[in-house]
């Protein structure tokens, strides 16, 4: 056989193997992309509540699929993502500084600031045109939903205080019925009925 005879005979026996692995290629990228616009949908869709299960879980879910790859056992991450996953860095350890009551107004303001910028890396590693301003006030929360949460978030810490004794059921008399005396019971009619259930 001559040598493009061999050619010929490796390119029929590679060609379909390196057609499967680089359709397996294309797929991994696509999921992987995928993961990621879900993440950033679910955040975009739940800003207006960030206390929301499904919130704080896309947020959890972001170092794990902006991580980026491993070759030769060595991270390769691209710039585009390393910026999400710095952003979310800064975000997550404002979120885990507690801070006093007085200083509360600040740090909600300063945890807006930085969750803006998280979306905002997040979108431009997606390849989505925001802006900062955009994604920072183009978002819809209807007043009622502010006011359920604030009341969800009473009525459990007024339960809560319960359950530990920190508080009580404030209660207040405003009707009292007129006394009516009981008729004492002659001492015979006791005495005969303490005999019947004796018996």
């Amino acid at each position: 056989m001559e040598i493009k005879d061999w050619i010929t005979v490796c390119a029929i026996i590679a060609g379909p193997i390196l057609a499967v692995q680089a359709q397996k290629m294309v797929e991994s990228i696509r999921d992987r992309k995928q993961r990621k616009l879900q993440i950033f949908h679910t955040l975009m869709e739940t800003r207006a509540t960030r206390l929301s299960g499904p919130h704080v879980s896309a947020l959890n879910m972001i170092d794990l699929e902006f991580y980026g790859k491993k070759y030769f056992g060595k991270r390769w991450q691209s710039e585009a993502d390393r910026k999400v996953t710095n952003a979310w860095k800064i975000y997550n350890d404002h979120l885990n500084n507690s801070v006093p009551d007085e200083r509360l107004d600040a740090w909600i303001e300063k945890g807006a600031e930085l969750f803006t910028s998280l979306l905002y890396a997040m979108s431009q590693s997606l390849g989505y045109d925001f802006d900062e301003v955009q994604l920072k006030r183009d978002c819809y929360s209807p007043i009622a939903h502010g006011k359920i949460e604030r009341d969800q978030t009473k009525i459990r810490e007024g339960i809560v205080g319960i359950l530990e004794g920190r508080r009580s059921f404030p209660m207040a008399v405003t009707y009292l019925p007129p006394y009516q005396p009981i008729d004492p019971v002659p001492e015979a009619e006791s005495h005969n009925d303490q005999k019947q259930s004796d018996s």
